[in-house]
């Protein structure tokens, strides 16, 4: 027994120090939460590894020291494991180090409209089934447009989804269009508590935003957060234009306490989204409402700029925004 002991131990000190070469040489990739975890954690695992290769040295070469065969052992086995898991998991890896960043999944969901119509109509969505869809909401029975699946979306709220998810193309714009030609309105309970409102969906869609607005939808209808679409980082220039022609207000204000102050210029151009925030200034938006004014995009812009690299100082974009702004 002592024998396979050692044998499995001296297997784990090998796999970890090959892991920890692995991790010490590995590039700096990955997202905010992971990045730099990898060289750090290689080092560790070598230590780890030495220690754990002298103990178990010394226990196979002596009589009855058993015990410091097994904490050799252990020592070596459970940063393999987690490290194991750190490889094909860096999020679970991170989660279990700080619980406060694990990833929250939604349960599965079903689409599960209270009418029987209601969930066939969901299903042909879905699945860009629109004959099908059309013909459910021309049946003699058709679904309840204004009933909830279990996420709080109604089916225009669906619709509005399917149409600017993915690759979404003309094709996939026509649930859209067949709901509204039969009657669904927009409202503000299209989409739960906490999820993006129906113009936060379209923000990067001009066409589908137009759509919302002829059926009723407001342009100054408000996000998940309670802002208007005009705070949202994925609002395109094009649909920033539209929306200021159709009504949106100027004078928006970020509904944050500490941040009321900013106007969506100084909102787009903290997000490097230089094109949309000049379309908002063109379009008569003010830079913000700081005392005096301008002094909040003004210190937004010189924190951007000190750690822009001369390639990105060079946009013709953000050359553009910045001489509108001087």
């Amino acid at each position: 027994m002592t024998r396979i002991f050692l044998i499995v131990g001296w297997l784990l000190v090998c796999l970890d120090l090959i892991v920890a070469a692995t991790l010490l040489f590995s590039s700096d990739s990955g997202d905010a939460a992971t990045r730099g975890v990898a060289p750090g954690l290689g080092a560790a695992l070598l230590v780890v590894g030495l220690i754990a290769a002298a103990l178990l040295f010394w226990g196979g070469h002596g009589v009855g020291r058993p015990l410091v065969l097994v904490v050799g052992g252990l020592l070596v086995a459970i940063p393999v494991a987690l490290t194991v898991g750190f490889i094909f998991s860096p999020h679970w890896f991170v989660g279990l180090m700080y619980p406060s960043m694990r990833r929250r999944t939604l349960p599965n969901r079903e689409y599960a409209y209270p009418d029987a119509a209601g969930r066939e109509a969901a299903q042909a969505l879905i699945l860009n089934d629109f004959a099908k869809f059309d013909s459910l909401l021309r049946a003699t029975r058709p679904p309840d447009l204004t009933a909830h699946d279990e996420l709080g979306e109604t089916l225009l709220g669906l619709a509005t989804d399917v149409a600017t998810s993915g690759s979404a193309g003309v094709e996939k714009i026509e649930g859209l269009r067949l709901i509204i030609a039969a009657g669904a309105r927009p409202q503000a309970n299209d989409v739960s508590q906490g999820q993006r409102g129906l113009l936060e969906l379209a923000a990067d869609s001009p066409t589908v935003i137009e759509m919302l607005l002829n059926a009723g939808l407001s342009p100054e209808a408000p996000g998940h957060d309670g802002n208007t679409v005009s705070f949202f980082p994925r609002l395109t220039p094009d649909a920033a234009r539209l929306l200021l022609a159709r009504g949106a207000k100027r004078d928006a204000r970020y509904v944050r306490e500490g941040m009321e102050d900013w106007s969506p210029v100084a909102y787009q151009a903290d997000k490097s989204n230089w094109a949309t925030a000049l379309a908002l200034l063109e379009g008569g938006v003010p830079r913000d409402y700081g005392t005096p004014v301008g002094s909040v995009l003004q210190g937004v812009t010189q924190e951007i700029d000190s750690r822009l690299s001369d390639s990105e100082r060079a946009d013709t974009t953000y050359q553009a925004f910045m001489a509108a702004i001087r």
